[in-house]
């Protein structure tokens, strides 16, 4: 599923990757061939965070802010990806993921009239920002370990959490990058398929012409 608003920069944000932290992660497309960050720019990092649900921010984050949130996605997914191939993470990628889930959470407050409720934060950034990291921390170190993947489409690479049954799915979605790659291979069948016809051609008619 993509889910965007009517502006064409927003369109192509993901939230099916099965965690917050995840879809955090996809926020650059294709890492596997052309890598695409739909985050190029701070202002797009409200728009990502309220799609997500988690805050809604009137102003835009400021560079720094911003450029944490970049780091702390790329250590996720660094970390992410080193568990899905068996391998250790980097310590630099655990403390920067340990360090932004240190930061405090919004706490809420409710409002004078008592039906609705207003959440109040330092900096609403850092604070979303302690959520992500923290749903990583739980992905990684809970029943969910064993069912973090990665696309296996060459130019997706995409990460994501397994929920089917079976646990043995392959893409990051079946509509997207599993319906391509069956293309794609019944595209190499029939063009072996061809070659094997020319090739069995040219021995018949080889044999025809030998005296």
């Amino acid at each position: 599923m993509t889910i965007g608003n009517s502006h064409p920069k927003y369109r192509r944000f993901r939230f099916d990757a099965g965690s917050l932290s995840l879809n955090f992660v996809a926020t650059v497309r294709h890492r596997g061939a052309e890598p695409r960050d739909l985050l190029i720019a701070p202002e797009a990092l409200p728009k990502w965070l309220h799609l997500a649900g988690l805050f809604h921010i009137d102003t835009t984050p400021s560079q720094n802010e911003y450029e944490e949130a970049v780091l702390l996605r790329e250590s996720i997914h660094a970390a992410v990806q080193s568990i899905i191939l068996n391998a250790q993470p980097e310590s630099g990628d655990i403390a920067r993921i340990n360090l932004a889930a240190a930061f405090p959470l919004a706490v809420p407050q409710l409002h004078t009239n008592a039906a609705s409720v207003a959440w109040e934060t330092d900096n609403p950034v850092k604070a979303c920002l302690a959520v992500i990291a923290r749903d990583a921390i739980t992905i990684m170190t809970g029943a969910e370990r064993n069912r973090l993947k990665r696309c296996e489409s060459g130019g997706c690479r995409m990460l994501f959490l397994d929920n089917s049954p079976s646990n043995r799915r392959r893409w990051c979605a079946m509509s997207i990058c599993g319906n391509r790659e069956k293309i794609r291979s019944h595209r190499q069948r029939k063009q072996l398929q061809s070659h094997d016809d020319q090739t069995g051609a040219k021995i018949r008619n080889c044999s025809k012409e030998a005296p």
